[in-house]
């Protein structure tokens, strides 16, 4: 059957219509993915009945072997030459990443041995193997099925304006869910139903649609490129190295943040429905990313991201005045989440200016490792997330199927959601003080 898919865009030629919808499609998808899974360690601990340290330490656990196995996904991804392209047959990985999730938020009831083997078997699974063969392409995709430097982030920024507004609708809806069903038997299960049923069918859209095109450098990647050859170019790369750690807090970040709110509205606000508000949010947040292009012919990309980070020291220190004003807190989470949206959302933008400035730098494009250090990262800083929630909380005294918390425990999740995104954001405002591609890139 002949593809009816959409042509890779040139360099001097208009985005198709309906192309950003499409590459957007496949991250809507993985951002409701994502949803659910923040809320995985309040379901591990409040629903299946695991402590919070062991619950940490084994996420911890199965991200550091994401992580090893995202390396081996960046070489796999390097030597991938096939009829669909380098990055586009990854997109496939979608599909079983769903199915593992519906049956992590399944756990069955049989003693506590076996549910700790079942969550971790199918959190590695879901959340680990799939999801990293299914983020392993991303930057080879983009890079092949955009050429443009300035098109490519016009369908970065776009397209992320349009996941997190979609996101935002799912983040909206979760937490009305979780107050419902999360406390029927079974429930859980159909809150993952709700969300992977059709996110199955829009994650493919891309896939289906949008073709990608090898680049300049293709008969130079065709050559087999050993694996200490391709280390030893990613070392050379100073810039895929300021990158990574900036992915790494912005991660563990986004994750603590976003994790803790849900023990937050629970034990502090004491009402969960009320998270729906601060989520609603979203929905401004990404009207902020409609200003990367602009910003990148102004004041540069990564100027735009420091402002962001500034925005989310000032809006995570707002939470402290009024710790249970719900208006404040939405307030201040929006300041917080526009500060990270700058990061988190253009970080494949950025990873695409350091693999091209190694190609002109070393003569040999390294893409699928490039991105699979970016993402090994990215995945420890969400993983110790997990251990540094389990680690405090437990230290506080944290009581799991207790609606009563110990006072150092409500305090605890009270830093968790406040001043310490505040100090992570301070520390990634160092990080990216490093980069200056953007500075230097024309005259290499």
């Amino acid at each position: 059957m002949k593809e009816q898919t959409m042509n890779p865009v040139k360099n001097n030629e208009k985005l198709p219509f309906g192309f950003i919808p499409l590459w957007a499609s496949k991250s809507i998808s993985v951002g409701m993915s994502g949803l659910l899974m923040m809320q995985f360690t309040f379901y591990a601990t409040d629903v299946v009945g695991l402590d919070t340290g062991l619950v940490g330490a084994l996420l911890l656990l199965v991200k550091l072997l994401d992580a090893a196995i995202g390396l081996v996904v960046g070489f796999l991804v390097d030597k991938t030459h096939t009829r669909l392209g380098k990055g586009r047959p990854y997109e496939l990985f979608l599909i079983p990443m769903w199915a593992c999730i519906v049956l992590l938020f399944s756990t069955p009831d049989f003693g506590m041995a076996g549910k700790i083997i079942y969550v971790f078997a199918f959190y590695s699974l879901g959340n680990g193997i799939f999801a990293t063969l299914l983020g392993g392409g991303e930057v080879a995709y983009l890079g092949r099925a955009v050429q443009s430097d300035h098109q490519r982030a016009k369908v970065t920024s776009v397209s992320g304006v349009l996941v997190m507004l979609i996101c935002t609708i799912g983040s909206v809806i979760l937490p009305q869910l979780m107050a419902t069903w999360g406390t029927q038997t079974g429930g859980w299960q159909k809150i993952a139903l709700a969300y992977a049923l059709p996110m199955c069918v829009i994650g493919m859209l891309r896939f289906i649609n949008i073709k990608e095109k090898p680049t300049r450098s293709t008969s130079a990647n065709n050559q087999v490129m050993r694996v200490k050859e391709g280390l030893s170019l990613i070392f050379r790369n100073k810039y895929v190295f300021v990158l990574a750690p900036a992915a790494l807090l912005c991660n563990l970040t986004q994750t603590t943040s976003t994790i803790v709110a849900t023990y937050y509205f629970t034990y502090i606000i004491k009402d969960l429905g009320l998270m729906s508000y601060v989520s609603m949010i979203g929905l401004i947040t990404p009207l902020v990313l409609l200003l990367f292009p602009v910003a990148i012919r102004t004041i540069g990309g990564m100027n735009f991201v420091r402002i962001g980070l500034i925005l989310g020291v000032v809006g995570n220190l707002l939470k402290l005045i009024d710790l249970t004003n719900v208006p404040l807190l939405v307030i201040s989470q929006l300041l917080a989440n526009t500060g990270l949206s700058t990061l988190t959302m253009m970080q494949g933008y950025f990873v695409l200016q350091s693999i091209d400035y190694g190609e002109r730098k070393f003569g040999k494009r390294v893409e699928g490792l490039s991105s699979a250090v970016n993402g090994l990262y990215a995945k420890v800083g969400a993983g110790l997330a997990s251990v540094m929630i389990g680690g405090l909380m437990s230290l506080a005294g944290y009581v799991n199927l207790d609606s009563r918390q110990p006072a150092a425990a409500l305090n605890t999740i009270i830093a968790l959601y406040s001043w310490i995104p505040a100090v992570l954001c301070v520390l990634m405002l160092i990080t990216v003080h490093f980069y200056d591609l953007e500075k230097i890139k024309k005259d290499v």
